[in-house]
Parts: structure tokens; sequence; C-alpha cells
């Protein structure tokens, strides 16, 4: 018995489809027809009244069905969509209409046209699906479609989809849902190649290391241009490639999760800002795009204002600076002064810190005030003021973003142009008071318990070098070559710990004494500097503390964090964090793997983690 039909092939520029006919009864039944059009050759795909014809420049379609893909950055994700985190495919069914309820309805108009152009663009940057079914007993199509989405829409959204699916397996999962024997499936599988050869070198780079090296980001940049991708599918299509990385995917499920309990209440608890605060560090660790949490951001909370008793003091102080300088004293003469120019810059740092949107609200209510009353009394100098005061959190904003990410983000540096640009900005805060730029800049990251070992170097580095510049005794040069270096050994030290980690696991080697460790040790930094993965001239105490470290992991995740669950002993864990030199960013992704594994709970977790460390 024949069970599918399938057809690959090639149409426009860098474009292939593998088209599949699934069902029962199909060994007689002839579905495919090439026809040529003015010398443009199209595929003629048809069954029982539904038909689609793929040609260079796009698809056109008639009949029931629709189109599936897996949700990425850059595909619209319906609110009901978004909420639920079992949904991982966007569905969308010819004929179907929202009409700004939450209700779909259909009408018998399911024709229409799309450019390739729209396709990728709208729905995956790679591949997307398109279907149809025969029904052996006729009827409406608004019918059909009404029995395909009640049958189907719920296996639709949520049937795990790649780029190397067997489509006669998909085809077949769809039909064991269907109740008609008597029905035939239709399965279109449009493909970028241009897309999916970027996709695949950058993921065959960022599989080997997240943090890549100039070489590697050259030859991305050449094929890009090669294949002419815009740098938007770039964005997405790396965006995706990261997400979908084991880890950096349950870091995103979490952080849609606060969101989506925010969503529910409508409104932003406090302690939402400082779990919200964790998961975005923990992100921008692992080199997860801020605009991927940004774009959550917008849809689940998107104006939603923190839930307060009373407006927090630091807010309450920002209202009053500035509605007194610039509503309701500037006739007497009074303006903004130094002093209240950085206690604005130090709310909005607080602000940042806990996710608290309500600072720029502010700030905007103030502006709207000030152009009012600069147009009713013909007066620009409030407004000419104020930008001046918005100036310098624009200042403040590219500042704390280059620090942090140097400091945070493993495979950061800071080119010439961005670190005269920090020194200028050095200059003009410390205008404003003595020290202030290490004030606002330095200091807070220091104190973040999150902040890992390389990226406090790596701030110290800077903070110190910046200083020695205004004194002459470096130069911008120099101290670009010191962060580089420090970025190297930073990345250095993790392809040596990965390799240690491999190594270990795939051998199950356990070392027994100093000997055994320095064989080890040895045998490890030959076959890295044989690959020239890691520079010839690697001390051995940078293997040595890499070794120390997985030891300390296999330790707490062994013996002390069993033992801080069962007895419920933050101590326990604290202790060890202040004394096993790990950082606490690495703790919690061990403690994220161990709850995936032996299915723990989020509040046993909780008891154990001190949020004062």
């Amino acid at each position: 018995m024949i069970k599918d039909y399938r057809i690959h092939g090639i149409t426009g520029p860098n474009k292939e489809f593998y088209a599949t006919l699934s069902g029962q009864g199909i060994g007689n039944r002839y579905f495919h027809e090439t026809a040529e059009n003015e010398g443009v050759i199209q595929h003629r795909f048809f069954c029982g009244g539904n038909e689609f014809i793929i040609g260079p420049e796009g698809l056109f379609h008639t009949g029931n069905g629709g189109s599936f893909c897996p949700y990425m950055f850059g595909v619209d994700e319906p609110m009901e969509d978004l909420v639920k985190a079992d949904v991982i495919n966007r569905l969308v069914l010819f004929g179907a209409r929202h009409d700004d309820s939450p209700t779909i309805t259909f009408d018998d108009n399911t024709t229409g046209k799309e450019t390739f152009k729209e396709i990728f663009l709208r729905g995956h940057a790679v591949f997307n699906y398109y279907f149809f079914v025969y029904f052996s007993r006729k009827t409406s199509l608004k019918k059909q479609q009404e029995k395909i989405l009640k049958v189907l829409g719920k296996a639709l959204k949520r049937l795990p989809l790649s780029l190397d699916n067997d489509d006669s397996r998909v085809s077949e999962e769809l039909y064991d849902k269907w109740s008609d024997p008597g029905a035939v499936f239709f399965l279109l599988k449009v493909i970028n190649c241009s897309h999916l050869e970027f996709y695949r070198k950058f993921d065959e780079f960022y599989s080997m290391s997240r943090a890549f090296g100039e070489e590697e980001q050259n030859a991305l940049d050449e094929l890009a241009q090669r294949l002419g991708i815009d740098p938007y599918s770039q964005e997405r299509i790396k965006i995706d490639v990261m997400f979908r990385n084991s880890e950096n995917r349950e870091v995103v499920a979490e952080y849609r999760s606060v969101l989506v309990e925010i969503w529910k209440r409508n409104e932003i608890l406090f302690d939402d800002s400082a779990r919200i605060s964790r998961l975005r560090t923990l992100a921008l660790r692992k080199g997860i795009p801020s605009n991927l949490l940004d774009s959550l951001d917008e849809k689940l909370i998107g104006d939603k204002q923190v839930l307060r008793t009373e407006e927090p003091e630091y807010l309450v102080e920002a209202r009053g600076v500035l509605e007194t300088i610039f509503l309701r004293t500037r006739q007497m003469g009074v303006h903004l002064e130094k002093e209240d120019l950085i206690r604005l810059l130090k709310t909005k740092l607080t602000a940042l810190d806990k996710r608290d949107s309500a600072f720029d609200r502010i700030l905007i209510e103030v502006g709207k005030q000030c152009d009012e009353i600069s147009t009713k009394a013909d007066d620009p100098s409030i407004l000419e003021e104020f930008g001046n005061i918005v100036t310098y959190f624009d200042r403040f904003d590219a500042v704390y973003h280059m620090v942090n990410g140097l400091a945070f983000h493993e495979e950061e540096k800071l080119p010439e142009d961005r670190l005269r640009s920090l020194f200028t900005n050095k200059k003009i805060f410390d205008g404003i008071q003595e020290n202030l730029f290490h004030d606002l800049f330095v200091v807070p990251i220091m104190e973040n318990p999150y902040l890992p070992i390389f990226g406090k170097r790596k701030v110290e580095t800077l903070s110190n070098g910046l200083g020695n510049i205004v004194t002459g005794d470096l130069s911008l040069q120099d101290l670009v070559i010191s962060i580089e270096n420090l970025v190297r050994e930073e990345r250095e030290y993790r392809i040596v710990k990965a390799a240690m980690d491999r190594w270990l696991k795939k051998f199950g080697r356990s070392l027994r004494g100093v000997n055994e460790e320095q064989v080890f040790i040895k045998d490890v930094k030959k076959m890295l500097t044989s690959k020239e993965l890691v520079r010839a001239g690697a001390p051995d105490a940078f293997f040595r503390k890499a070794l120390d470290d997985l030891k300390m992991e296999r330790m707490y995740v062994s013996t002390v964090l069993p033992r801080a669950i069962k007895g419920k002993d933050a101590r326990i864990r604290e202790e060890f964090i202040r004394t096993s030199g790990l950082e606490m960013i690495r703790v919690e992704e061990l403690e994220r793997e161990f709850q995936l594994r032996y299915r723990i709970e989020n509040g046993v977790l909780e008891q154990i983690r001190n949020r004062e460390l």
C-alpha cells in the first residue's frame, strides 16, 4: 500500500520545497503538474478543489487549510499563544477572522497570494509549512476550516518542528487525529536555502563557542554578503539559534513564566522586579539578546505599573526634583543645580536596577508639561533646560549598557571608538562631581553578587585604565589591548573547562591524587594547544583553576546542594559560595540543572537561596 507521495523541487532564487501527499487510497491519485507561463515554470498541487501554485516569486492558494511554523523572534505571537508554555508554533488558517474579539470566525473567501519575501519575513526565516485536507464528504469551506481548527488546531500549535523533520511523520501525526479515514493530507514545506546555509553556519560556530572570534565573525559577514541576507534576517536567525540552545531556552522560558504571572495578575509586585533582574543578568551572561526579552516585556508587561501601597522614596525624590525645578518654582528663578542632577542620576540608576519603568514615565509626564508651559508662555528656555537633562540621561544609558555588557557578557569587547566615548563621558560625569563616573557605573557593578570573576577583572581594568589615561600614564590603545587580553583569557578558560568536563564525563574518569590531576592537565593542554584553541603559552595555573572549579561544582551538586535542600538550610549554601570561589551565576545554573533532573519545585530552591548574598 502506498502511504504517501513526495516531490522535492527548486523554485525561485535559492528557494526549494517538499510536497507530501498522504492518506489511504492515494495509489491512483494524481496531485501535481507543472505549467509554464511566459517562460516561468510553476508547480501546481491540487486535490478535491484545494490548490497551491508555487513559482519563483511566491505561492497562490485556494481551498481549505493554512500555514504553520515554529515561533521565532519577529513572528507575531497572539497573547493567547504567548501565555501558554506548550504552544510553540504559529498557525494561520485561510479565511479566519478575529474581528476584534477572541472568537475566531471563518468565511468562504480563502483565496490568497503570498510572496517569498512576505513568507520568510512574517513567518519563520528559514522554513514554513502550508497544508490542506481533502474531505471525502463535501461541505462548505467555512465548515471545513472550523473542523480543521477543532481537530488539528491544538496539535499544529504544539507539534515539534525542525529543519530536518521527516514530513511524512508530520503528516502521519495529523492523520492519526483525524476521524475520517477517507481524508487525504497535503503538506508543503517551503525553505529559504540562503537563510538555511547561514543558519547552519551560525549554529556550527555557536555550538563550538558562544564567544565568536574575529575570524568567525568575518566569515559570517562574508557569507551573509554573498547570500544577500539583510541585517534583520541575520539577527532573527542568530536569536533563534541562541534561543534553541537548551540552557538558553530554559532561561527564556523561566523569564516568560514570570511575565505571564504578571500578565495574569495585571500588576507588578516588587518581588517580580527582583526575579526579572536576576534572569536578565543571567541572560546577558549567556549572550541572549536583550531585544528578545524586551519584546516579551512589551507584550506581557506593557505599561503596567508596579503595585505599591505608596510610591518608593527614590521615585518621590525624582518627582519632587523634576516638578519643583521645572513646574512649580521656575517663575521664581529656580534652576537645576548640580546636586539636583546627581540625585536624578542616582535615582535613574536605582530604577534601572529594580527594572522600574516608573522613572521614565515621570520624566515623560514632566516633559509634556514643560512643552505645554513653553507653548503657552512662548518661552523655549524651559524645554531647552529639560532637553539638557534628557541628554545626561541618554549619556547615562549609553555608559550603563557598555559597562554592564563588558562585565557580564563573555564576548564583549570595547574597541577604541567606544573606549573614547567612555573616556569622554567619564570627564563629563566627573565634571559634575569628582568620582561620579566611578560611583554610578563601577561601584554598583562591583557590588552585584552575579558579577563573574572575569567580569570583575575587566571592569577593574577599565576603571583603572580610564584613570591612567587621565593622568597620561596609559593610552587608549593600551587599554584596548588589556581588555582584549582579558576577553581572550576568559574565552580560553571557558574552552579549557568545557573540554575537561566533556573528557571526564566521556571516559568516566575520577582523578585520584595530585599526580593523576597533573597528567590530566598536561593531556588537556596538549590537545587544546595542538588544535590552536588555547595559546601555547597558557600557564599550568590557568588549567589548574579550571579543574579546581569543576571539582567544586561536582562537590556542590553531589553533596552540598542535597544537604541544603534536605535541611532547608541556606547557610550551607551561603558558606560554600563564599569559600569555593564559584560564581553565583554558575551556582544557579547547577541548581537549575539539578532541579530539572530531579523535578524539584521552585519553592524548594527559594528556601535555600539567600537573597542577601
